[in-house]
C-alpha cells in the first residue's frame, strides 16, 4: 500500500469518526431485524426481556441520570439492580454468620 493510500484511509477514518461522514439521514435505512437474531444476541449476553411498570416521574429521572452517565435508561437500570443485589447478598451473607456465631437460640433469647 503506498504512503498516500494510507493517508486518504486514516483521513477517511477520522471523517467516519469525526461525524462528517455517515450521518446524513438521507443514507439511513431501516434495516430488518429478525427476532431470531434478537434473541440470539439476547441469550449470548445472557439477557432476558422483562416488563415492569414503573412512575413516569421515575422513568424520566433514571433518563436524565442516565443521561448525565452518557447511558440509556435501560443498562443504567440494569446496573442499579446489580448494586442492589450484590448489597443485600453481602447482608444476607453477614446475617447468616452471624446465626452460625450466636446461634439460633441465642437470637431468639434477644428477640423475647
Amino acid at each position: 500500500m503506498k504512503k498516500e493510500d494510507i493517508r486518504e484511509a486514516v483521513e477517511q477514518d477520522e471523517k467516519w469518526d469525526s461525524g462528517e461522514l455517515g450521518q446524513e439521514e438521507a443514507h439511513v435505512e431501516r434495516v430488518g431485524f429478525d427476532q431470531a437474531i434478537e434473541d440470539a444476541i439476547n441469550q449470548s449476553v445472557r439477557l432476558r426481556p422483562i416488563s415492569i411498570r414503573m412512575e413516569e416521574e421515575l422513568i424520566d429521572d433514571l433518563k436524565t441520570i442516565a443521561e448525565h452517565y452518557n447511558l440509556g435508561y435501560q443498562p443504567l437500570i440494569r446496573q442499579l439492580l446489580k448494586r442492589f443485589v450484590a448489597s443485600e447478598k453481602k447482608v444476607l451473607k453477614q446475617r447468616a454468620q452471624v446465626m452460625e456465631i450466636k446461634g439460633p437460640e441465642d437470637k431468639e433469647a434477644e428477640e423475647g
